[in-house]
């Protein structure tokens, strides 16, 4: 019942969102993801663009022909969903109140920010945690299938292969294995009247070089980063988690599942995320909103980390363990609302940039002059302004 209202109280106040902050949650790849979705029914090949990510534009394009709002209606679907396969993840680990999942994945201030964008991290993030419990319930077959099409919505996927390959290894499901390479099987013979070569879905990967032109950072870009995507409470409570398996593990054992899917799945991402930008390799942009596709795995052990101090450490004091659960979990839900940096600013987040704002009011008077000339632009933002066709060389203003 919990987890309904969670949902649902979820879902009313993203309906709010957006019917009050019209914006785009993020102003450049958010627009080309969306005109990708938008334009594929006319331009085909772009279903099999590796950039725009295949299987994204697929589900995309029906909600994208809605205009961007419909983006928007697809990305409140799918954390709807999250919350709740993260909730039945977290049941099937034994992770007790499992219900609060919901709410450390709604209040976490960057994520809630990019729901209403065009960005791939949130169908990321349903189809890994969709994956994960559909293992966990022993549907291995159909999990292991949804992972082999990862790749085809961030190239990140290609880290969950290798994390769910490692655990068939690890408990001898060796039969399984060559089901990781189905998404690209698929991919591989659907794309091939585009580009005459079976094999596109590895040779047109466009991050697949040891340079970036973005540069390099330090080391730990990405856990400090971390903390300005989920929020200083909930920062905390996934670093108590972290401790807490250390010490369960040490008491109770260890426990293949929980460690290798959950906290091998979210230092892996890390890990690897951390050695491209420190290594400026893989055209790594070092953008922190990438940690928004572990989402789901990273709830799971903020939880664990809520329960390690309330119901752990002061289960002795059943009414001091009461009132310091019910205080983080406060502090949880007010601290977006806050002043801090880590927290969400609702006009600067979700409402149109001042250069969106001035691209509408330069087609406005396009328009209202009926100017008829040729626009050269380097804000792909003027094609849905405009309604160009930004992939027809006869319509494309940029």
């Amino acid at each position: 019942m919990k987890i309904r209202l969670t949902i649902l109280f979820y879902l009313i106040i993203g309906v709010l969102t957006i019917i009050f902050f019209p914006g785009t949650a993020d102003s450049g790849d958010s627009m080309y993801h969306f005109l990708y979705a938008k334009e594929a029914p006319s331009h085909p090949e772009l279903f099999f663009d590796h950039w725009a990510k295949p299987l994204f534009v697929l589900i995309a394009s029906p909600f994208a022909q809605l205009g961007f709002v419909g983006m928007k209606i697809m990305n409140l679907i799918l954390v709807a969903a999250t919350i709740w396969f993260t909730f039945k993840t977290a049941q099937e680990f034994k992770v007790r109140e499992s219900w609060l999942t919901g709410l450390l994945i709604i209040f976490s201030p960057l994520y809630y920010s990019l729901t209403f964008s065009g960005l791939t991290e949130p169908l990321f993030a349903f189809v890994l945690i969709l994956g994960t419990y559909l293992y966990l319930k022993d549907k291995i077959w159909w999990s292991i299938i949804l992972i082999s099409f990862l790749p085809f919505v961030r190239s990140e996927g290609l880290f969950f292969i290798g994390t769910f390959g490692f655990i068939l290894v690890w408990n001898k499901q060796w039969k399984k294995l060559p089901l990781l390479i189905v998404g690209s099987l698929v991919y591989g013979v659907a794309g091939y009247p585009v580009y005459g070569d079976l094999l596109w879905v590895f040779n047109k990967v466009p991050y697949a070089k040891l340079s970036s032109t973005y540069g390099e950072g330090t080391a730990l870009h990405f856990v400090q980063q971390l903390l300005y995507v989920i929020g200083i409470p909930f920062y905390i409570f996934f670093w108590l988690g972290v401790v807490a398996w250390f010490r369960n593990t040490w008491i109770n054992g260890f426990k293949s599942n929980l460690t290798f899917l959950i906290y091998g799945g979210v230092f892996a991402f890390i890990i690897a995320h951390s050695i491209f930008w420190y290594f400026g390799i893989f055209n790594s942009m070092g953008l922190k909103r990438v940690l928004i596709s572990i989402i789901p795995y990273i709830s799971i052990i903020g939880l664990v980390g809520i329960n390690f101090v309330t119901l752990d450490l002061l289960k002795s004091l059943k009414t001091g363990g009461l009132i310091l659960r019910y205080l983080m979990i406060g502090y949880l839900v007010i601290f977006p609302f806050t002043s801090n940096p880590a927290a969400i600013d609702l006009k600067h987040d979700l409402d149109y940039t001042l250069a969106q704002k001035t691209a509408q009011k330069a087609a406005d008077h396009i328009r209202d002059n009926n100017e008829d000339f040729r626009i050269v632009t380097a804000d792909i933002y003027f094609c849905e302004l405009l309604e160009k066709d930004c992939f027809d060389d006869n319509e494309k203003v940029f």
